[in-house]
């Protein structure tokens, strides 16, 4: 009986494991040249000198485009019981949404936080 509790033993803890990965969305930028665009005066070649090319482009019109830059990035970190598991990320989320009309940015937001889930 006892070798039978040890077996269950071993086997629950076969059963049981975790794991952990790292991701990264989009090309990093930073938040204080967000600082230098000008509403109006800013235009796209210097958006590109600044933080690349963006993410995406999205035609409006014949004369305004929306570019978009974000980057996340964070863990994943999964543990495994027997029945259940525990899942828990961590990371951070970067967007900057530019709407351009002929070549100069009219307006934009910028957005940045920390993403947590917690799934048990």
């Amino acid at each position: 009986m006892k070798n039978k509790a040890v077996t269950c033993f071993f086997l629950a803890v076969l059963a049981s494991g975790c794991a952990k990965s790292s991701y990264t969305v989009g090309v990093d930028f930073s938040s204080d040249d967000v600082k230098k665009i000008e509403k109006g005066k800013t235009e796209t070649s210097e958006l590109v000198m600044l933080f690349g090319e963006p993410f995406s482009k999205v035609v409006l019109s014949e004369t305004d485009e929306k570019w978009l830059y974000t980057h996340s990035s964070g863990t994943a970190n999964v543990q495994s019981y027997i029945i259940t598991a525990n899942i828990e990320t961590k990371g951070i989320q970067k967007t900057l949404d530019i709407l351009v009309r002929n070549g100069v940015v009219i307006n934009y937001t910028y957005s940045e936080g920390d993403t947590a889930i917690n799934v048990n």
